[in-house]
Order: structure tokens, then sequence, then C-alpha cells
């Protein structure tokens, strides 16, 4: 009967903790980033337009293309425009001429880390 419990607590961990692999994120280092690289152009409370677009939600907005797409568009906008992107297109005629930062430097986790930050103020 234990060894019954401790195999279903054992598989029970497991999964939980192979349903979070890829998933962690350092939101103190995402706050940092944001306040850095981000928050000079858009607001504080993620639900305000300011420079830029409001950008709680905004993982959901871009739900229908690959995750690489967002972090692209992070990383130089301007290229993903010229490109033709739908989204980045119709993102450029709503808010052109403000023409947003490139972030190259930015790395997939740290972009994680900052959406995790925009998702939990948000």
């Amino acid at each position: 009967m234990i060894k019954k419990l401790v195999n279903q607590l054992f598989l029970m961990l497991s999964l939980m903790f192979a349903l979070n692999v890829g998933y962690a994120q350092d939101l103190d280092a995402g706050k940092t980033l944001y306040r850095n690289n981000c928050g000079q152009c858009h607001s504080r409370d993620m639900k305000s337009n300011l420079t830029g677009p409001a950008l709680g939600g905004v993982q959901d907005r871009w739900a229908d293309y690959p995750q690489e797409d967002l972090y692209a568009w992070i990383r130089n906008s301007q290229a993903m425009i010229n490109d033709g992107h739908p989204r980045a297109v119709e993102l450029w005629n709503e808010w052109k001429p403000t023409v947003m930062n490139s972030f190259a430097q930015l790395t997939d986790d740290d972009i994680a880390n900052i959406l995790g930050y925009i998702d939990g103020v948000y």
C-alpha cells in the first residue's frame, strides 16, 4: 500500500516537473529588462497606450503566429515590416510613424522573462 502511494506521488511530481520544463521564467530579471528596454515607450500598467501600445495580452494578440515571430518582432520590428509579415504590417499601420527600437541583444530567455513579467503585471 505505501509503495503504491509513493509511486503515485512520484508520478505526480514527475508530471508536474515535466509540464513546467521550458516555462521557468525569472520575473525579477524580466522586470529589470522591461524597465531598461521597454519602459520608456510602453506603460507600466500594461493596459494603457503610451508612445507604444499597451503590452498586456501581447502574446494573445500574436497567438495566430509562431512564438518565434513575436520574438523576431521584439528584436527587429522594421525587418518584419519590410518582409511584409501581416501582424507587423498591421501594427505599423496603426502606430506609424513611431518606430520601435531594435533589441537584437535580447536572448530568447530575456524575451521570455520580459513576457512573463508583462503577464504578471497584466
